[in-house]
């Protein structure tokens, strides 16, 4: 009996898996570490659910692949044909093989024709776990994969809230929560990229939990694709959740003896609140995903919104002397420099200079750049096709889309299918000749097409094969160009998963820079993705997307604790604006070496008017918190704000800090804001339970405080 449970720890957390002879293996136990000496036997006898009247007359238990062929009547883990036979599999357990810091739980359906391995792995530094699956097609005839979970596991019953992301353009990772209702949660992507309305991550919490307290579970699917995320009230009581590509019908097919593997799905849980959630996710990422990070992260400036398709050699030049003035250290030329790109209805797909606007190519400029003390990037939208392109003329088979059947253009444009090996062949020529025509060290990689017809010429779905294509160009270019650095953005945040992370270095977060929104935005990114990975730019005073104006004071501090970078006109900027920029700029340059090892998030306030961010050093000695007004707040004197993380018996000094200048603020008393020069000094208890008053500040402006642990 004992040989019927496989346990996992690390990090304060045990996992175990049941696997018993004849059945598929079931999540049992997944909480805080057990004792070495329990008796597992009797935690299954514990767990041992009762049979209903009116049900079948065996339990329907969530396994790691419920399986109809088992009687399992809610939403199944699988779903396989053969031709026009769906198939009632009955997996049968064959052998449990140990990994590094997990288990592969191997397989078989006879009958069916089928093999299956089950890998779960659990991070022994962060608790998070990793769990995939691979199927096997073991019969003599073709077999349709039209569902595949990675993984589905029971939750409990008193996790009654979720928590996930959604949005759209410019209005990415938008938080929602909600209780569980009585019917499926269901949310998926057919987009063919990660999605602004559908991040592939959910939360479940308990009732109230807030940053500090409550349990909390948590999963992300690695995928960058179409995907779907399931929570059901099972029929009979409980509740399961799976993480799932979605696939499209006829999409994956498997000839005998091959094999179809899942994306990843990542799952964490916490009992102390969902900042400690977070951090899991935080860590976990830093350690387990995200690699060849350039230390410090560079500040860096995009032209975008300073010249948009204008592109002007003498003006270009003008910006970059401006650029290093203010002490910026990457310059990255935006969308509008390759040949026929005067605008957005032309020249995707033909990636070379524009003779006319640089009959030199680009190395005069990225090496003026070098002089000036700044590394050169470039924008790139290797998967987009515009159909009034050279490549297009030549190559209209390329694109994805079904032959002869009309389909709506996307930003004037189609999505170049990256499934053909041709393809891939083609862009990395083409790429690999222009990153050595210059010193270029980084690619703002874009993606701005949903897609729609996602089929080749032969009319097959080519939606899967296109992101698996991504992934391995991105592959080939990081071997031939092992420093070359590459920021996954498309249409802003709408490519932002795990998946993508192994192969990039920085997400785009969205295209809209105004600060009050980007508080939000930040705010939903950092719940799953750790600070460093979050491009954060200072625009202009107006907001080039939705009009508002803010002073600089915000604008830069709503960039302070991501990786920071300036997207505005210099050459139209006032002097004070540069100014308060330049000294922003050197601010956070002297703090980002342990912020982007810090431990960020922001923090629970009862006025939504307030958003803080609290920033404390993964030693515990030091730490930023910036507070905004994103609205007019909703009290006369707003709620103090409680400190996380500290030790409670150790002494820590808090001083107002403020390298642009004092923020404005209202009221006949300023409060904490009158002590820019002094210092408050309260042991780690009292900063986590009487806080930091929050003082009155105008709609659109914020201050900030550092702390410092006394000796």
């Amino acid at each position: 009996m004992s040989d019927s449970f496989h346990r996992l720890d690390g990090a304060g957390q045990t996992m175990v898996w049941m696997a018993l002879a004849g059945t598929m293996p079931r999540l049992l136990y997944w909480g805080d570490a057990l004792p070495d000496t329990t008796d597992l036997g009797a935690l299954a006898q514990a767990c041992e659910p009762a049979l209903p009247h009116g049900g079948l007359d065996v339990a329907e238990v969530v396994s790691w692949l419920p399986e109809p062929g088992r009687g399992f009547t809610d939403a199944p883990g699988l779903a396989l044909r053969r031709g026009d036979r769906h198939l009632y599999t009955q997996f049968l357990l064959q052998a449990v093989v140990p990994v590094p810091c997990g288990w592969r739980f191997e397989l078989e359906d006879a009958d069916c024709g089928l093999g299956l391995e089950l890998s779960v792995q659990l991070c022994p530094c962060t608790g998070v776990v990793s769990a995939a699956v691979t199927l096997e097609n073991r019969g003599t005839d073709a077999l349709s994969v039209d569902a595949l979970a990675a993984v589905t596991v029971p939750v409990p019953a008193q996790l009654q809230e979720r928590q996930s992301l959604g949005g759209r353009w410019a209005d990415e990772f938008r938080v929602s929560r909600e209780p569980l209702g009585s019917a499926a949660w269901v949310q998926e992507s057919r987009v063919g990229r990660t999605s602004h309305h559908a991040f592939p991550g959910v939360t479940l919490m308990t009732p109230g939990a807030d940053a500090s307290t409550g349990e909390a579970w948590s999963v992300q699917l690695a995928w960058s694709g179409n995907h779907r995320l399931l929570i059901q009230r099972c029929r009979l009581g409980g509740t399961q959740v799976q993480a799932q590509e979605l696939l499209l019908p006829g999409e994956q097919t498997l000839q005998p003896a091959q094999r179809h593997t899942t994306p990843t799905a990542h799952l964490a849980r916490t009992r102390l609140g969902l900042r400690d959630l977070s951090l899991r996710w935080h860590r976990f990422v830093r350690r387990n995903v995200v690699s060849r990070l350039q230390s410090p992260r560079p500040v860096q400036f995009n032209t975008w919104e300073a010249t948009y398709f204008n592109h002007d050699e003498a003006r270009l030049a003008a910006l970059a002397r401006a650029a290093a003035l203010l002490g910026i250290e990457r310059f990255v030329l935006d969308d509008g420099w390759f040949v026929g790109r005067t605008s957005d209805s032309a020249g995707l797909g033909d990636w070379y200079p524009c003779p006319r606007r640089y009959p030199q190519g680009l190395a005069p400029l990225a090496q003026l750049c070098q002089r000036l003390g700044m590394s050169f990037g470039l924008w790139v939208e290797p998967e987009g096709l515009s159909p009034d392109s050279d490549l297009f003329r030549q190559h209209p088979d390329w694109a994805l889309a079904v032959p002869g059947i009309a389909q709506p253009l996307g930003r004037h444009q189609l999505v170049l299918n990256l499934g053909l090996p041709q393809v891939r062949q083609h862009l990395m020529q083409r790429l690999s000749e222009l990153l050595e025509s210059a010193p270029i060290s980084f690619l703002k990689w874009d993606m701005n097409r949903d897609m729609t017809h996602a089929a080749g010429a032969d009319g097959r779905a080519g939606a899967r094969a296109h992101v698996q294509g991504l992934y391995e160009l991105l592959d080939m270019l990081s071997e031939r160009f092992p420093a070359l650095e590459i920021e996954s953005c498309a249409s802003g945040g709408g490519r932002a998963d795990l998946a993508i992370l192994r192969r990039t270095h920085r997400v785009w977060t969205s295209d809209c820079n105004d600060p009050v929104e980007r508080q939000r935005i930040q705010r939903g990114f950092l719940s799953f993705l750790p600070p460093e990975l979050m491009g954060a730019h200072v625009g202009d005073a107006r907001s080039h997307t939705t009009g508002r104006v803010c002073g600089m004071g915000l604008r830069t501090l709503s960039a302070m604790f991501g990786h920071f970078g300036v997207e505005a006109d210099l050459l139209a900027m006032p002097e004070a604006e540069r100014v308060e920029l330049e000294a922003a700029i050197a601010f956070h340059k002297t703090e980002r070496v342990w912020l982007h090892e810090a431990q960020i998030t922001p923090i629970d306030h009862p006025d939504p008017a307030v958003s803080a961010v609290w920033a404390l050093s993964a030693d515990g000695a030091r730490g930023l918190l910036s507070v905004a007004a994103v609205d007019r707040m909703a009290t006369a004197i707003p709620a103090s704000l409680r400190l996380p993380g500290l030790q409670p018996e150790t002494l820590y000094e808090l001083t107002l800090q403020a390298p642009w200048g004092p923020p404005e603020q209202v009221g006949k008393r300023a409060g904490v804001l009158h002590r820019p020069d002094g210092a408050l000094t309260l042991p780690g208890r009292a900063w986590a339970t009487t806080g930091l008053s929050v003082p009155l500040l105008h709609p659109g402006t914020g201050a900030m405080w550092r702390l410092r642990r006394c000796a």
